[in-house]
C-alpha cells in the first residue's frame, strides 16, 4: 500500500472520529456492479449501558467498513496493469473524488451479533452515478478515436443486423477489469475505451461478464447488453495479465464490418463469456 493510500485511510477515520476494531473483507461484486465491504466493531468495556455499548460497536463497525472499502476500491483493476489506487496517486482530482465516494458509501446491511459485536456492510457503485467509474472518467475531455477499418484484404460480405458482440473466453482464465480491450492476432485494438465516449463508459461500463448460470441464461435469451442477435466469436488467447482478449483477424474484420451497420460497439454492447 502506498503512503498516500495509507493517508487516505487515516483521513477517513479522522472524519468519523472513530478507530477501527476488527478488520473484515472488501471485494468487487462484478455481477451486481458494486464494490462492497464489511466491518466489525466491538464496544469498549467502559460503556455505561447496553444501549451505549451497541451504539459504540455500530460506529466502530462503520469505520472498519470504511477502511476495508477504501482498500477494496484501491485494488480494483481499471485496466490490465492499472488500479484505482494508481489513478488516485497520480491525479489529485481523482484522489478527492475517491475520498468523497468512500465517505458517502451507503449502508446496505447491519446486524448486532449475539456476542455484543456489530457488523455493517457498505457499498458504492462501480459504474453510473456516484461511482468508481465516475471518479476516474468524469470530466475527461478526450474525444473518442475512430475505430479501425477492416483489413485491406477483407472481402465484404452481406452480414446480418447484429446487435452486439459475445466473446467466448471460457477456459482461458480471463480476469475481470473495468476497461478491458479486444485485440486481434495482428495486434490491432478493435475495442477499448479510447473508442467510446467517456460519459457512456461511466454510465454503462465496457463489458458484461457472463459466468453465472443466470448470466448464461440471459445471454441465451438475448437480454444482455449484446442484444438478441449478437455476433459470437471465440477468443484464441489473452494478454496483459489475462484481462484483454485476443481474437482472430478474420473475426475482428467481421466485427468491424458488422459494426458499420448500427454502431453497437459505441454502445458497449459487448459480453465476455468466462
Amino acid at each position: 500500500m502506498t503512503k498516500w493510500w495509507s493517508l487516505l485511510l487515516i483521513m477517513v477515520l479522522m472524519i468519523t472520529g472513530m478507530k477501527t476494531v476488527v478488520a473484515a473483507e472488501g471485494a468487487v461484486q462484478w455481477d451486481q456492479g458494486v464494490v462492497q465491504a464489511s466491518g466489525m466493531g466491538v464496544s469498549p468495556a467502559t460503556a455505561d449501558s447496553q444501549a451505549q455499548a451497541s451504539l459504540m460497536a455500530r460506529r466502530a463497525a462503520i469505520v472498519d467498513a470504511y477502511r476495508n472499502l477504501a482498500e477494496a476500491i484501491g485494488s480494483v483493476r481499471v485496466k490490465a496493469d492499472t488500479t484505482v489506487q494508481n489513478f488516485a496517486v497520480t491525479d489529485d482530482t481523482v484522489k478527492t473524488k475517491i475520498s468523497a465516494l468512500i465517505h458517502g458509501a451507503r449502508i446496505v446491511s447491519e446486524q448486532p451479533l449475539s456476542d455484543g459485536s456489530y457488523k455493517v456492510v457498505l457499498e458504492v457503485n462501480l459504474f453510473g452515478s456516484d461511482s468508481v467509474a465516475q471518479a476516474i472518467y468524469a470530466g475527461r475531455q478526450d474525444k473518442p478515436e475512430p475505430l479501425p477499418q477492416p483489413s485491406t484484404d477483407y472481402k465484404p460480405a452481406r452480414l446480418p443486423a447484429y446487435t452486439g458482440v459475445v466473446v467466448d473466453a471460457r477456459g482461458l482464465g480471463l480476469e475481470r477489469v473495468m476497461s478491458p480491450r479486444i485485440y486481434d492476432d495482428a495486434g490491432r485494438i478493435i475495442y477499448g475505451d479510447k473508442y467510446i465516449d467517456p460519459d457512456f463508459v461511466v454510465s454503462h461500463g465496457m463489458v458484461d461478464y457472463a459466468a453465472t448460470p443466470d448470466m448464461m441464461r440471459s445471454l441465451e435469451a438475448g437480454t444482455t447488453r449484446a442484444g438478441a442477435s449478437p455476433i459470437v466469436v471465440k477468443a484464441i488467447g489473452l494478454k496483459h495479465f489475462n484481462s484483454d482478449v485476443i481474437i482472430s483477424r478474420e473475426d475482428a474484420d467481421r466485427i468491424l464490418a458488422a459494426n458499420a451497420g448500427n454502431n453497437f460497439l459505441a454502445r458497449t454492447a459487448v459480453v465476455f463469456e468466462q
